[in-house]
């Protein structure tokens, strides 16, 4: 009888890819020259709403393969989910009142 050695956990494209759409849309969100989110454009927002879905859906699978391993998929959650962060940050700077609501 022959026992099969557990086959070693890697960073597949799955990890790759969740990751590389986290930083886009960390970039989309927070990155100045590359802001398209809360811009008044409702195309940057459908666009990084989008990632933000997308990401997060892949980032999820990546987490629950039994191949892959982890890191790569949870960086690319918590990247994915910037635009959910960014309206926190800006709520509760509201109500600090370290921003002003009106002009």
């Amino acid at each position: 009888m022959e026992t099969q050695a557990p086959s070693p956990k890697t960073y597949g494209f799955i990890s790759w890819l969740s990751l590389i759409i986290g930083v886009t849309s960390f970039f989309l969100v927070f990155v100045t020259p590359t802001r398209v989110a809360n811009t008044g454009s409702t195309i940057g927002d459908s666009i990084t709403l989008s990632l933000m879905v997308i990401g997060s859906i892949i980032s999820i699978v990546g987490l629950l393969k039994k191949t892959e391993k982890k890191t790569l998929s949870v960086i690319g959650l918590f990247l994915s989910l910037s635009f959910i962060f960014y309206w926190i940050l800006i709520i509760v700077l509201l109500v600090t009142g370290q921003t002003p609501f009106a002009p």
